[in-house]
């Protein structure tokens, strides 16, 4: 399968996800020994994660593909948990084709909302946090 360029439907999809779910929910990803909060920077996180997809692609490619900005699509609508993860997926593929894919800030942000998709999936808080038997 080759690499390609997402859209901006599917990374404001993603990036939807990090919304905040009630007061004081201070969402965060750490990346380069640091906390970075993401209240209030939708575009900012959406244009990393472009940046990101365009870098991958022109390292797969030998390619030297300048970046488009990147626009919030306020026509997405909320995604179930599954659809999140398997996104983060599709966009982990995409992205993944440099050498530094895992300590970059793109990977950071996309282990977050998996995380955070993962957490709202039927049943995850009524599952045992350690299996014994």
């Amino acid at each position: 399968m080759s690499a390609f360029i997402v859209g901006d439907k599917h990374i404001t999809a993603m990036i939807q996800t990090l919304s905040p779910r009630y007061p004081g929910d201070g969402v965060s990803y750490y990346w380069n020994g640091e906390s970075h909060p993401v209240n209030g920077k939708s575009r900012q996180i959406g244009q990393v994660l472009v940046d990101e997809n365009y870098r991958s692609v022109n390292s797969r490619y030998s390619e030297s593909g300048e970046p488009r900005t990147f626009k919030y699509d306020y026509s997405v609508h909320s995604k179930t948990p599954v659809e999140i993860i398997k996104a983060c997926h599709c966009y982990r593929y995409q992205a993944c084709e440099t050498k530094d894919w895992d300590k970059s800030e793109a990977a950071a942000i996309v282990n977050l909302i998996e995380g955070r998709a993962t957490r709202d999936l039927p049943g995850y808080e009524d599952a045992e946090w350690e299996i014994r038997n």
